[in-house]
């Protein structure tokens, strides 16, 4: 009597061959799906540091805004704090002090851009010289292919006889610029990408 001989058959190879295949397809799918969302969550940890430090710098200097009036090249007065209605970027013009060094205050700009946020710097509160403003991009909180929304804005907290009420311009409209004071907060939204928008609200003045 002959003994049965152990081993696969083709069919049993083929199957298994065809079970390995599929798995490793499985696999390979589930791998790359976990490296993606590592990517994109360590691009958006990425993202909110750096608007962390940025909203940091800019609240900082929101804080040291000194209402004083300035002149500018045309010896014409301007406010210490000032955001153009109608103007074609959002650029929020301010006096700080805690410039350093000889000049104790210091214009600065902030700018919402397509991509993040831009500080501007002059070495004093003259803007005669255009050659002397530094320009210096903070976070870049999107890409090329998903910019920041057109919600995107600086809004001013004003007191009113009512209450307190949100204008986006400043100062007031027909309002004297010699005449002095400031809000009493700046609220900055951000659309961003992926995230929606976020609102933080920072204090003005010394």
């Amino acid at each position: 009597m002959k003994q049965r001989q152990s081993g696969f058959t083709l069919l049993e190879m083929l199957i298994a061959m065809a079970v390995f295949a599929v798995m490793s397809v499985v696999a390979y799918q589930g791998l790359r799906a976990v490296l993606s969302a590592d990517y994109i969550t360590r691009e958006q940890g990425q993202h909110l540091a750096d608007l962390q430090v940025t909203l940091s710098v800019l609240e900082r200097d929101l804080a040291q805004v000194v209402d004083v009036t300035v002149r500018d090249e045309f010896g014409d007065p301007l406010p210490p704090l000032r955001l153009r209605p109608g103007a074609d970027e959002h650029l929020l013009e301010l006096v700080r002090a805690g410039a350093g060094g000889e000049q104790r205050l210091r214009r600065t700009a902030w700018q919402i851009t397509d991509r993040g946020l831009e500080r501007r710097l002059w070495p004093g509160v003259d803007i005669v010289d255009t050659e002397a403003m530094r320009i210096r991009p903070f976070a870049e909180l999107a890409d090329e292919s998903r910019l920041l929304g057109a919600n995107s804005a600086f809004v001013f907290i004003v007191r009113t006889p009512s209450g307190l009420e949100r204008v986006d311009a400043w100062p007031l409209p027909d309002a004297d610029p010699e005449a002095g004071g400031l809000p009493v907060a700046v609220e900055v939204v951000l659309d961003l990408p992926g995230l929606g928008e976020i609102r933080r609200m920072m204090a003005v003045g010394l």
